[in-house]
């Protein structure tokens, strides 16, 4: 089923989100990165879903399609969390399986491991994270974008191992069309850089290790890691397994830290199995 692209406005925030099928609700959240999208993390995995699920992908706000908004107070994570109630809240939506890669699997993993969630979560997949912050230097690639093709082009050997997507001049076209979107620079930018004096003379940003109690997660949980992921060394990843009560493992041959854009049929059958237990 081709997903449909659509538009809602929640609580001031204009969100873009794809649409498809119907049944229990599939909450699909993307990445961190320039250039992250629904339609880009997902398209090809909603297929695989829509048959049994009404599957919902969101463009988290400063990323995609929806509204370009910076909380300069640092409190982005908590904006992100409210629009994403809103968009549940405004379409009537009580109960959510949520599958999350890298940006947004941390955040799922964190609301999970608190006893009040905001959304209503039924259970969790977490791609493409581990127990730590990711490896430093993929991370510095990331962070590092001037706004061109060619700027761009160094964080997709972050992303992706299979060639066929390493390389994929389309791949990196599409990408490069999402981060040139106005606003969207602006508040990527805005996530790495701090005031010299209130940070230091550099200005950056810290990622940190969580300081979140995973065991005290109840719901299901599977974590997911393509074996060549540059971002997230498997210790950490199995690190992170160990501290979740129950939870399921998975690991997807051949693919980096997107395995769902590599290896979508073999990441949304690793997904549909878990949900079938979970369920």
């Amino acid at each position: 089923m081709t997903p449909r692209s659509r538009h809602v406005v929640a609580d001031g925030i204009r969100t873009h989100y794809l649409d498809a099928g119907d049944g229990p609700v599939l909450l699909l959240l993307h990445g961190g990165e320039y250039g992250a999208a629904a339609e880009l993390t997902w398209s090809d995995c909603i297929p695989y879903w829509s048959d049994r699920y009404r599957v919902l992908a969101l463009d988290l706000v400063g990323f995609g399609r929806s509204s370009k908004i910076r909380d300069f107070a640092g409190g982005q994570r908590r904006l992100m969390i409210s629009q994403v109630s809103a968009v549940l809240r405004t379409l009537d939506v009580d109960a959510v399986h949520a599958v999350g890669t890298s940006l947004s699997a941390r955040m799922l993993l964190d609301m999970a491991a608190r006893g009040t969630m905001s959304w209503p979560l039924r259970s969790v997949v977490a791609a493409g994270v581990g127990l730590g912050p990711p490896l430093a230097a993929g991370r510095e690639v990331l962070e590092t974008f001037d706004g061109t093709l060619d700027g761009l082009r160094p964080s997709m050997a972050v992303l992706f191992h299979d060639p066929a997507h390493r390389d994929d001049e389309d791949l990196l076209r599409r990408r490069f069309e999402i981060a040139a979107l106005p606003g969207a620079w602006e508040t990527g930018a805005a996530a790495t850089v701090r005031s010299p004096a209130r940070y230091g003379a550099e200005g950056r940003s810290q990622v940190r290790p969580p300081r979140r109690d995973y065991g005290a997660i109840t719901l299901p949980v599977q974590l997911v890691r393509g074996e060549h992921d540059a971002l997230v060394p498997d210790d950490t990843w199995r690190e992170l397994a160990a501290r979740i009560p129950g939870a399921r493992s998975c690991t997807v041959p051949g693919a980096g830290h997107y395995p769902q854009i590599e290896r979508p049929a073999e990441f949304a059958a690793a997904v549909s199995g878990f949900l079938d237990g979970a369920t």
